[in-house]
């Protein structure tokens, strides 16, 4: 195990192990908000490194009161950190995924490209166990996170016999060139003037798109499968029937999934909210009056959390409840997330 000497007390060298953390690929929409978490929240490395391509180095953010350099990748020391954490696009962590394993650098990946076990830091994080070995662990997509949060704390209740999810994603769930189309389009439309097609294949300002990738021979989309695989990966629940629909959205951000859970026995509905409220990570708002119930954008913009409502059994299935769920993708499904990873891998696993 690497060490640093860090440290002097009583006139002798303590040793610690080395605890650095590089954040690499700042500049996109997931690095920009993992910057800006480690800006303002309560997360503390030993050492912190922002990283990103040659041609988009050299910019300066605070972070804990310090002004830090964003470091070209091509000459950056990866020896000296103990985690990175990934973003960016597929090509670019391919290209330097290499680079930082030879270095000894355990990765954290948000970029869902270079496998390893899909792990949410309430849900599963003993299979970090595996991360020194593997070398990668995956920060899943933010619907898996949000999704697997919930169910987690539901399975608690009762053993789970299917889950269905429809997701209503924003166009940061696709990509920034997403979010720059919809503001475009948006901004023409108003204006009365015809848009051009951008980034997805239909227009996204004020419609409704249902899949914006290959489908598969089963019909489903590589955001369908992916939540259906990270989902069952998490709960270490193979078996499980998930069924997934989505759907993109003209929001910016914020992603919410209308979610039914089907269990072996009927559930006590009147525990399940008592029972979410306790759950790391959750915070519930489901009141019978109107408004009583969260949004992507009133609630769960800037949260932490993963916000749960609309909690109720189904009229005709009294195995079955239904939940509305919403959170911030970009902070609580990419960046608090991968950096709860990279924090407790230093902490308990490397």
């Amino acid at each position: 195990m690497p060490f640093v000497f860090n440290e002097i007390k009583y006139g002798l060298v303590i040793m610690s192990k080395k605890a650095g953390v590089a954040v690499v690929g700042v500049n996109g929409l997931a690095g920009d908000m993992l910057a800006s978490v480690l800006e303002d929240d309560s997360f503390t490395f030993e050492h912190l490194h922002l990283v990103d391509a040659d041609d988009d180095a050299g910019e300066r953010r605070m972070i804990n009161g310090q002004s830090l350099r964003v470091e070209p990748v091509s000459r950056f020391d990866f020896s000296q950190v103990a985690v990175v954490v990934l973003a960016g696009t597929a090509e670019f962590a391919q290209q330097w995924a290499p680079v930082i394993r030879a270095a000894g650098a355990v990765i954290v990946d948000t970029t869902g490209t270079l496998g390893g076990v899909p792990v949410v830091a309430e849900v599963n994080p003993d299979a970090l166990t595996a991360a020194k070995g593997d070398g990668v662990v995956s920060s899943p997509d933010a619907q898996v996170v949000q999704a697997a949060i919930v169910l987690a704390a539901l399975a608690g209740m009762g053993t789970l016999q299917r889950v269905s999810i429809a997701t209503y994603q924003s166009m940061s769930t696709h990509s920034k060139a997403a979010v720059e189309g919809l503001a475009m389009q948006t901004g023409k439309l108003l204006n009365g003037q015809p848009v051009e097609k951008g980034a997805l294949d239909k227009q996204a300002a004020f419609n409704l798109l249902p899949c914006v990738t290959d489908l598969d021979e089963s019909g489903a989309c590589a955001e369908e499968r992916a939540l259906t695989a990270g989902v069952k990966a998490c709960l270490a629940m193979p078996a499980l029937p998930v069924l997934v629909n989505s759907v993109l959205v003209p929001l910016f951000y914020g992603t919410a999934q209308m979610m039914q859970v089907s269990f072996e026995a009927a559930p006590d509905a009147k525990r399940i909210g008592n029972v979410l409220r306790r759950a790391k990570g959750i915070k519930v708002l489901d009141k019978s009056v109107s408004g009583g119930f969260p949004t992507p954008i009133t609630e769960a913009t800037g949260s932490d959390h993963v916000w749960v409502g609309r909690i109720r059994a189904d009229a005709a299935e009294p195995n079955t409840i239904h939940l509305w769920i919403v959170s911030d993708n970009l902070r609580k499904g990419v960046a608090i997330n991968s950096l709860k990873l990279a924090e407790l891998l230093i902490k308990d696993y490397l």
